[in-house]
């Protein structure tokens, strides 16, 4: 090569290279202008609105403070379910009520023939009679004291057989009231019964079966539940707190007053959804399972349609029309109602946003967004 071409080469290759990092905007004023407009570098593109066909609009209305209906299931609280078991040994000689079949307080549910209770109620036959028989000895005695004709050694004696008489017929009355039965009417055939009105579950036990003092026999659950559970997607309700009253309602017309007994902190781990629970005031009680409505209060928000909210690398936000193009803003989105969705904060009354079609604007944007095939210097 000639000598003298090589330093205008050297010139002209480094010439290339500072106009291929040339930024025609400086970072800083980039950057300035994206924060003035509110939304990152990547909201602030503006999409043509002419190009895409099949898109609807709607202008921003007024804010509204108001309520919704979700559904909710009534269910009994802790007080409302009971184990059924057996206080002391026996054999299960009867199962009388099938899980399922509603019963009053008090009716049989199973019964077990017990050589224990046998064993317990002929302790305090035995005591009782004991304690009879020493009481007479030390009326007898103290008549003769009385008289002049015993001696106060064979009273004294006859006082503390007497005692000791009434104390062990009340430990063996106790330990038969300790297991649930009445000195007078127990006997060696146990009869479990249910402690409300309501029905059993399900039973743990069979015919025949042996089953030992404190041993579960099967599950109880209350005629009525006093609780209504909710579930709902997040976010959570802003403002609703504990202790807040709200209306309850069934399918027939009958309403409740509930009172909120607390917020979730954290999603249930099959539905993913935030479950509140409402303690029911007054009325008749519905039945467990019972299909309810909760009137779920909500803040003050815009309502859009769902069809106006996408979400662009992780966040919602709607398509903003400015004239004949549109932006991509970022909002707060609230609780789902029906086909709409609360905006919380984000956009305002007057605006025009997209509705219908609004996803073909997020693939526009994102296709866009993409480096073209082959691009670049290539040096």
């Amino acid at each position: 090569m000639n000598q003298a071409l090589r330093p205008t080469l050297l010139i002209l290759a480094l010439t290339a290279m500072v106009a291929c990092n040339r930024n025609p905007h400086p970072p800083s004023e980039a950057k300035g202008a994206h924060e003035e407009a509110g939304v990152h570098a990547e909201d602030g593109a503006h999409l043509p609105l002419k190009d895409i066909r099949g898109l609807s609009f709607l202008v921003v209305p007024e804010p509204k403070a108001g309520g919704a209906w979700f559904p909710a299931e009534a269910v009994g609280d802790e007080s409302a379910q009971a184990m059924l078991s057996s206080p002391v040994r026996g054999i299960v000689s009867a199962i009388l009520i099938s899980p399922g079949r509603p019963v009053g307080a008090g009716v049989g549910l199973i019964t077990l023939q017990s050589p224990e209770l046998a064993r317990l109620k002929a302790d305090w036959l035995s005591s009782k009679a004991r304690r009879e028989r020493t009481e007479a000895e030390l009326a007898r005695e103290q008549r003769l004291f009385e008289a002049l004709a015993g001696s106060r050694r064979e009273l004294e004696a006859a006082r503390s057989e007497a005692t000791t008489a009434r104390a062990d017929e009340e430990a063996a009355r106790l330990a038969l009231e300790a297991r649930g039965q009445h000195p007078e009417t127990a006997g060696a055939v146990l009869t479990v019964k249910a402690p409300k009105g309501g029905s059993v579950t399900a039973y743990k036990i069979q015919l025949g079966q042996g089953v030992e003092a404190g041993q579960e026999l099967g599950s109880f659950q209350s005629a009525s539940a006093a609780i209504a559970r909710l579930e709902l997607p997040p976010p959570a309700p802003e403002g609703w707190r504990p202790g807040a009253i709200t209306d309850v309602r069934r399918s027939d017309g009958q309403h409740w007053r509930a009172q909120l007994e607390g917020t979730p902190t954290t999603l249930t781990t099959d539905t993913r959804r935030l479950s509140y629970r409402l303690r029911l005031l007054g009325g008749s009680l519905p039945l467990p399972g019972t299909s309810l409505e909760v009137r779920v209060p909500l803040e003050n928000a815009v309502y859009l349609p769902q069809a106006a909210l996408q979400q662009v690398e992780g966040r919602w936000g709607v398509y903003v029309v400015n004239k004949e193009e549109a932006v991509f803003r970022p909002v707060k989105r609230g609780l789902d109602v029906k086909d709409e969705v609360l905006v919380v904060e984000g956009v305002k009354p007057g605006e025009t946003v997209v509705t219908e079609g609004a996803y073909l604007l997020k693939a526009f944007q994102q296709k866009r967004a993409q480096p073209e095939a082959g691009g670049g210097h290539g040096h």
